[in-house]
């Protein structure tokens, strides 16, 4: 679950004895933010570490593998969840990352070749059953298995999440979010619409046999290019308390958090292909317009 960002908060007495206790308070609250990006940094190495390790369990073994011709081969390879493409900051606006302001230059006056390379590069993402790949209950009436497959995926830089999605997305409470109903205020996450397919069948019997032999071996490869940005901020306002207490006066809180949605990347779709049988047998093709 995603906490949101607060840019302002301070605990502080204000009272003149007290002046030493607020300096070492100042110094400890440094020192917490600082091994609190520490942190951050270290989760965000681990995940793409964790990413790499679960694409190479889930890729198929040299013999399985299929070439599939362009453009399903073409571009580089992402995982959900995983690393970002390399500079992928540089499309957004804001400051550029860096440990200091000499790096922050330099990373500054590499934003505009960042974004030039970054939109011809081709990218390529495999999606498998059943979180990303979802086969539907049967529709008896119809005659037909309904089939989605998810609109985006997220990675990881050194700023935070990005979505990138490839078909029509919005921000926005999905929902299902472990938030009170009650809440003053909920998360927003990027909801990409699903790309719908249907799979017809002749009998129950037929969807049966069919659901038992391809339900777990479902996948598809989507391809696509970096597209237009967008980013949604969610901001509120926290309240500050202050209290007097023997003779000092407490200020607690105050500032405000982004409860947004974040970046998105509206992606450039080139191609949706969705397979069963470790990709050998296509079932549907899309291509983008």
């Amino acid at each position: 679950m995603r906490l949101p960002i607060a840019f302002t908060a301070a605990v502080c007495f204000t009272a003149a004895p007290a002046l030493f206790a607020c300096q070492g308070q100042d110094a400890a609250a440094k020192r917490a933010k600082e091994k609190l990006a520490q942190q951050e940094k270290d989760k965000v190495e681990q995940k793409k570490k964790d990413a790499e390790a679960e694409a190479k369990k889930n890729d198929p073994k040299p013999s399985e593998t299929v070439k599939l011709g362009s453009p399903w081969d073409d571009g580089k390879s992402l995982v959900n969840e995983g690393p970002c493409p390399e500079g992928i900051w540089a499309l957004f606006k804001g400051d550029a990352p860096g440990a200091d302001k000499a790096e922050k230059k330099a990373n500054e006056a590499k934003r505009s070749e960042l974004q030039k390379d970054l939109k011809a590069q081709t990218f390529m993402v495999k999606l498998r059953a059943p979180d990303q790949v979802k086969l539907k209950e049967f529709d008896a009436p119809k005659g037909e298995f309904p089939l989605e497959v998810v609109g985006s995926i997220e990675c990881t830089d050194s700023f935070g999440h990005v979505a990138i999605a490839w078909t029509p997305a919005k921000a926005g409470n999905p929902g299902n979010s472990a938030a009170k109903q009650d809440a003053d205020i909920t998360q927003n996450y990027w909801m990409a619409d699903p790309v719908k397919f249907s799979i017809p069948m002749k009998s129950m019997a037929e969807a049966k046999e069919w659901k038992n032999k391809n339900l777990i071996g479902l996948s598809a490869r989507v391809v696509f290019r970096l597209g237009k940005v967008d980013v949604d901020k969610k901001l509120h306002k926290v309240a500050k308390v202050t209290e007097k207490a023997a003779g000092e006066t407490i200020s607690i809180g105050g500032g405000t958090e982004d409860w947004g949605a974040g970046r998105l990347v509206r992606a450039e779709l080139i191609g949706l292909r969705v397979a069963t049988d470790k990709e050998q047998t296509q079932l549907f093709e899309k291509k983008g317009e």
